[in-house]
């Protein structure tokens, strides 16, 4: 490899040094550049680490296919039927629902061991540590494939064909962005603080009941735009809604993009100025 590839981190090992914001955030971003040039490791790493996950499994990751849809199913008919709700409309409301919640879920989860599970591939092979982050990605992405095979089955069963999924270009790749920037921000705090994984298990749990998952925001009996200070509610609204065939506010996209540049501003932050010492949190 010629040492003007673009590929190669030009950095020392160790630098003394004091560097200043700015040439840390340099850093920062030519390794965020470097992970997205050497994209198709994170890939291959990801298909590893399924193969791995479902090694001997007869049916192998479509176990997540069947577990979600017994998931989906006995919560749409279980509150369609108690909460007096329409069937056909409550169920496919929360076939997206769950199934944009378990990615979600998942890859914060997830986020919080990404340098840790790395920790013997980090400290024997130079690479972008955005590399790892897109191995994470890569992996809750191909599982959220997998679930999506549920709303498919649940729409063919009632019937319904979605006509504004063209609305989801600028929102699937609102959600990569920020899959990346979660990856970042919790990876770190994982790997530097070995309570954070079991909290944030906690706290997402505690949103999954704040946020309008099993339930809409129509329902609630105070003014709803209160609910767009819950950071997830608009994220979710920008896939959620074209899929229904419902129509968004601008409001709901400018908190959604609002959200996802405070979310940047943190992770590039923080990955700027701690990047470096990842390979001694391990």
């Amino acid at each position: 490899m010629s040492d003007h590839d673009p590929t190669i981190i030009k950095e020392p090992v160790i630098d003394l040094r004091s560097v200043s914001l700015s040439q840390n955030i340099k850093l920062a971003l030519t390794d965020l550049l470097q992970g997205v040039i050497q994209w198709r490791l994170g890939w291959k790493l990801a298909l590893l680490d399924i193969k791995l996950r479902y090694r001997g499994s007869i049916l192998g990751p479509f176990w997540i296919t069947i577990i979600m849809g017994a998931k989906i199913s006995t919560i749409g008919i279980l509150y369609a039927y108690l909460l007096h709700l329409d069937l056909q409309h409550y169920f496919t409301y929360v076939a997206i629902s769950v199934v944009l919640w378990t990615y979600v879920n998942g890859m914060v989860n997830d986020s919080c061991l990404i340098f840790t599970n790395s920790s013997q591939l980090i400290l024997s092979q130079r690479l972008p540590y955005s590399i790892y982050v897109w191995r994470n990605v890569f992996c809750n992405i191909l599982i959220l494939l997998h679930n999506l095979l549920v709303i498919i089955v649940v729409f063919t069963i009632f019937k319904i064909v979605p006509y504004t999924l063209y609305f989801l270009l600028p929102a699937t790749f609102l959600w990569l962005a920020n899959s990346l920037a979660l990856g970042i921000i919790f990876g770190i705090l994982g790997t530097r603080f070995k309570d954070i994984p079991p909290i944030v298990a906690g706290v997402m749990q505690s949103l999954f009941f704040i946020t309008p998952i099993i339930w809409k925001a129509s329902s609630l009996h105070f003014n709803s735009n209160y609910i767009l200070l819950n950071p997830l509610y608009p994220l979710f609204e920008i896939v959620r809604s074209p899929i229904l065939g419902e129509s968004l506010s601008a409001s709901i996209w400018i908190a959604a993009i609002g959200y996802s540049i405070l979310l940047w501003i943190a992770a590039l932050l923080i990955f700027s100025k701690t990047r470096f010492r990842i390979p001694y949190w391990m």
